[in-house]
């Protein structure tokens, strides 16, 4: 473990994993005596295994250029947010000198921290959290027949909510199921959801867990009473006037314009605002990464895009929106299925140029209905070959300077995803004459003819998969 002094580790052989805090690391290089990227350099000449760095902030440069410097020397480099440097080397070397005590014991600390909640009376809901939470995985709890009662995803675990949307769409799809005990087999079964294979630690907690969630469910009656009583339990938290509700979902911590609590404080009084109490609802609060709301999907709105629509005009953020639902304890699944296509949505928005942005990277209101529609046009970039041939059917626009390629690929863009030339104007913020003579002036250039279907088909995968690759690749890439 690294000391706040020079010599910053007492000893370090080949093999070695060096876990260093990052209190005593700040002090070292304010003090002058090392740096960062020193820190690494003495576990790789030593020929260590790695580093931890233990209690990192958020977006801390000492903590990037220690990893950054371990990439570049090829040895492993691991972040925690939490926990103290002590036990955390107490954990490894019980984990080196006996796996499987230390795989229980950390399975402990899950089974007490369910404990605790059983005993404040907390929900099925809350018992799937603090599991996700733990494992840093997506999770299920499903009734007798395999039906989900609860589902979670983390939201500090950027895979949860597509492995929680996956799980949606497809039940039987799960890294690990693990049956929970009953005399009578209805007490359901703990699911842990995602591709990536489950963890021994993953296997041994979920096994030692399994118990007092069965607990949980035959608690006051049998599997299916439970059910019906977390269901008026979610009931309480909807909006009376459903159903149908509608899971409303947006990012309340961006990243490009970082906010303060009393900032966020006042946009969710504002939204709010947007509906009496009866028709909608506010999860979380102020602190919270989401902004997590629960809207009625009446006769006049029935799929809730209007609701969500003013959403965005109130946070100017892109929203999305789950399909409706009617059962109470579907409210957990609607807010993860909104979670995984507001993530699909903003992989499209990160695709696009910062030039290109107006043209319409993404819909402010994503639909959960549209989920394969808008992952399919996140992919598209990883198509086989698909780069080649984008530059190939779209060579015509390369010729000249790079600022006049990027401006025929966005007008070809707007072209393509508008409804008319009206609405691609407005886009680019041209008169429609202007955009009339651009579009004429490459159907010359290249002998297309936009009115053909198939031709426009081809060309929008083909420009978007140009302008990812203008975005990700090395400078200049495309137009070479």
């Amino acid at each position: 473990m690294l000391k706040a002094r020079v010599p910053a580790f007492d000893a370090l052989e080949s093999g070695d994993l060096a876990i260093v805090p990052m209190g005593a690391l700040r002090e070292l290089v304010a003090s002058g005596g090392v740096e960062a990227t020193g820190v690494v350099d003495v576990v790789a000449r030593a020929a260590g295994s790695g580093v931890i760095l233990v209690s990192v902030r958020s977006d801390d440069p000492l903590a990037s250029e220690a990893l950054d410097r371990a990439v570049a020397l090829g040895i492993g480099a691991f972040t925690l947010s939490e926990g103290e440097a002590p036990a955390v080397e107490r954990a490894v070397i019980g984990y080196l000198v006996n796996d499987r005590a230390e795989l229980e014991r950390q399975a402990a600390i899950l089974e007490g921290q369910l404990e605790r909640l059983a005993l404040e009376g907390r929900d099925l809901e809350d018992h799937a959290a603090a599991i996700g939470r733990f494992l840093g995985r997506a999770v299920a709890i499903e009734r007798p027949r395999g039906r989900a009662l609860t589902v979670h995803a983390p939201v500090d675990v950027p895979a949860a909510a597509a492995a929680a949307a996956a799980y949606l769409a497809q039940p039987r799809h799960a890294a690990l199921r693990v049956r929970l005990p009953d005399v009578q087999e209805r007490a359901g079964a703990l699911v842990l959801l995602g591709p990536s294979p489950p963890s021994e630690l993953e296997r041994v907690a979920a096994e030692r867990v399994a118990g007092l969630l069965a607990l949980e469910l035959r608690r006051g009656g049998a599997a299916v009473d439970e059910a019906a009583g977390a269901g008026r339990a979610a009931a309480r938290a909807l909006p009376p006037a459903g159903p149908p509700w509608v899971s409303v979902v947006a990012r309340q911590v961006m990243l490009d314009q970082p906010s303060t609590v009393e900032q966020c404080e006042r946009l969710r009084q504002e939204l709010r605002r947007l509906e009496p109490a009866r028709r909608l609802s506010l999860r979380g609060d102020a602190a919270s990464l989401e902004l997590r709301l629960v809207a009625v999907a009446g006769d006049d709105d029935p799929l809730g895009l209007g609701v969500a629509a003013r959403v965005h005009g109130v946070a100017r953020r892109p929203v999305a929106v789950s399909r409706p639902f009617r059962e109470p304890e579907q409210r957990a699944l609607a807010e993860a299925e909104a979670r995984a296509t507001l993530e699909a949505v903003e992989i499209l928005r990160s695709d696009e140029s910062t030039a290109d942005r107006a043209v319409g990277p993404g819909p402010p209101v994503a639909r959960a209905d549209r989920l394969p529609a808008y992952r399919l046009l996140g992919s598209l970039h990883d198509i086989a070959d698909g780069q080649r041939q984008a530059r190939a059917l779209l060579a015509p626009l390369f010729e000249g300077r790079p600022a006049a390629v990027h401006a025929r690929l966005a007008t070809l863009r707007a072209v393509l995803d508008g409804p008319g030339l009206r609405d691609a104007a407005q886009a680019l913020g041209v008169h429609r004459n202007s955009l009339t003579y651009r579009v004429g002036r490459i159907e010359a250039a290249a002998g297309w003819d936009l009115s053909d279907p198939a031709l426009r088909f081809a060309l929008g995968i083909a420009v978007r998969i140009v302008q990812h690759a203008q975005t990700s690749g090395p400078p200049g890439g495309l137009e070479g």
